[in-house]
């Protein structure tokens, strides 16, 4: 541990990790920005957060769930197989930024009923 350093600096919640992977891993479908409401926090506010914003980094995203880096990577990743994130083109060597997909792909919405604009007139 570094000098000036408290044990509570190091982030490994292994509880928390572990459920976030339980969470993610037990759809198949893609991750809406809607369906964020289902997670357990902290999981669910640092979503929404990210969701709000548009964007979140790997060390956000780490500090937020008080997991090591390693850690929120794994559970980044299980995300971006969901389409709910994907890798910023403002990532770099120091740091990756993370996106938000604003739809699901492989949940698309109904059509509407051919006869809408009818009800709409009416």
């Amino acid at each position: 541990m570094p000098p000036g350093s408290s044990p509570k600096d190091e982030p490994v919640n292994q509880e928390q990790f572990e459920r976030a992977l339980l969470e993610i891993k037990a759809g198949k479908e893609d991750i809406r920005p809607s369906d964020v409401v289902i997670f357990s926090e902290p999981l669910r506010s640092t979503l929404n957060r990210a969701v709000r914003i548009g964007r979140i980094s790997l060390t956000e995203f780490a500090k937020e769930l008080e997991v090591e880096r390693e850690r929120a990577r794994e559970i980044v990743e299980l995300l971006i197989k969901r389409n709910l994130l994907r890798v910023s083109s403002f990532s770099n060597d120091k740091e990756t930024f993370y996106e938000t997909r604003l739809s699901a792909m492989t949940r698309p919405l109904g059509r509407p009923p051919s006869d809408i604009f009818k009800k709409l007139d009416d």
